[in-house]
């Protein structure tokens, strides 16, 4: 704003000195009674020489003046992009911090309801338990009452201890699922929420401390069991080969006085051999197989 000020205050003083002093010129030399009987190219003449270098130096200062303003405009816009950037910066970066509290929440959400997981799965255990008989239904009020005392495995632990005592609990328990079809719901029910729960801890547990805790705790342990004995129920039965009989070849009628044709030998190859339906690779991932049955 200062220069400016001081560029059009030169100007209009170079301007008034230039015209102050053509007209004392002309006032001094000429008179300005003879100026005007002067002819016509004469006068042009010297309205160009009073009035040419006003022209340039107003044009100068004109272009002075543009060169100021568009620096000043430019200062201008570059504040207000660096203003917009900043603006951005911090519109991202507020962003950012209300998707991880978003996030955070969320997660902490999922965790403390964590118990409503884990009373969901001890229902359906002790369902389970009362079902395939190794639970009288007059105990599983104190089996929830020490569940309530805090051990949240109490159901777990139940069917773990009959399993290691039992040498045969597999095979009962297989057997029991193919004939109780409410056992085996159940059983597949129990499978199918614990896979969302885990599935779900998993994704919000940061720290996959509550996940180590399910996989390989008590809970992890029956569940596993259970997945083993559904896969050996849905897995096909082999289908035997039948045997293969040679087909008699057929004899052509042939003249007394011809001997009769030697017989060809039929090659049948053996049967592939089936494979063993008790190996299974111990790779496969339990989940994903299992379907929600309520």
């Amino acid at each position: 704003m200062v220069g400016l000020i001081v560029l059009f205050g030169f100007s209009v003083a170079v301007s008034l000195l230039w015209l102050g002093g053509v007209g004392f010129y002309v006032f001094a030399k000429i008179g300005f009674a003879q100026l005007f009987g002067l002819p016509v190219p004469e006068i042009a003449m010297i309205a160009a020489t009073a009035f040419a270098p006003l022209a340039a130096l107003w044009l100068v200062t004109g272009l002075l003046y543009n060169g100021l303003t568009l620096k000043k405009q430019g200062n201008t816009i570059n504040l207000l992009l660096a203003q917009t950037r900043r603006s951005a910066d911090h519109a991202e970066a507020m962003v950012r911090t209300l998707m991880e509290a978003q996030v955070q929440t969320r997660s902490a959400t999922v965790l403390r309801n964590a118990d409503l997981f884990i009373n969901e799965l001890n229902d359906l255990l002790s369902d389970i338990l009362v079902r395939f008989g190794l639970l009288q239904p007059a105990h599983t009020e104190l089996v929830w009452q020490r569940v309530g005392d805090g051990n949240r495995w109490a159901f777990c632990k139940v069917l773990l201890l009959n399993a290691d005592n039992s040498p045969h609990f597999k095979e009962d328990l297989k057997n029991q699922l193919m004939r109780d079809e409410i056992l085996s719901n159940a059983v597949r029910t129990f499978c199918y929420r614990f896979e969302q729960m885990f599935t779900m801890l998993e994704r919000h547990d940061i720290e996959h401390y509550l996940t180590k805790i399910f996989e390989e705790g008590a809970l992890g342990r029956v569940y596993l069991r259970f997945v083993e004995a559904c896969r050996e129920i849905d897995r096909p039965e082999p289908q035997a080969y039948a045997p293969i009989e040679p087909e008699q070849p057929q004899e052509d009628p042939v003249p007394d006085e011809q001997p009769a044709p030697k017989e060809e030998e039929t090659y049948f190859p053996d049967p592939e051999p089936l494979p063993d339906p008790d190996t299974e690779s111990d790779e496969v991932p339990p989940f994903g197989f299992l379907r929600p049955t309520r």
